[in-house]
């Protein structure tokens, strides 16, 4: 069990039964046991030791991180062929050839420069 997944499963914000959560998680009651502790006493967490229940402080749970799906986004790709002796210039950023032969430049392109890729 890493934190970030003992995390996403108390995001909610509210109570969550340490068996339960040990079963969700797969980790033993011992060692949620433990963590909760120690998160409780740096105040990330809420711990009942009468209940052995947990949940996420009101503080924490606004400043986790939103799941957002991946973007996809199909890159552009180019190929070109620079002279020997030139430049190009690409999204404000130039690429020059200094070399006395041509040379074959691969650009993969979304909202900026990726990756530039030069075959000899």
């Amino acid at each position: 069990m890493s934190i970030d997944t003992f995390f996403t499963a108390i995001k909610d914000g509210t109570w969550h039964n340490i068996n339960e959560l040990s079963n969700q998680l797969a980790t033993s009651t011992t060692k949620l046991v433990e963590l909760s502790n120690f998160l409780a006493n740096y105040g990330l967490i809420k711990y009942e030791k009468n209940n052995q229940t947990i949940k996420i402080q009101p503080l924490w749970k606004l400043t986790l991180p939103k799941e957002e799906e991946p973007k996809k986004t199909t890159p552009n790709i180019a190929n070109l062929i620079i002279s020997p002796h030139s430049t190009i210039n690409i999204q404000s950023t130039k690429i020059s050839n200094l070399s006395n032969i041509e040379i074959e430049v691969i650009i993969r392109v979304d909202d900026q420069i990726r990756e530039v890729a030069i075959n000899v």
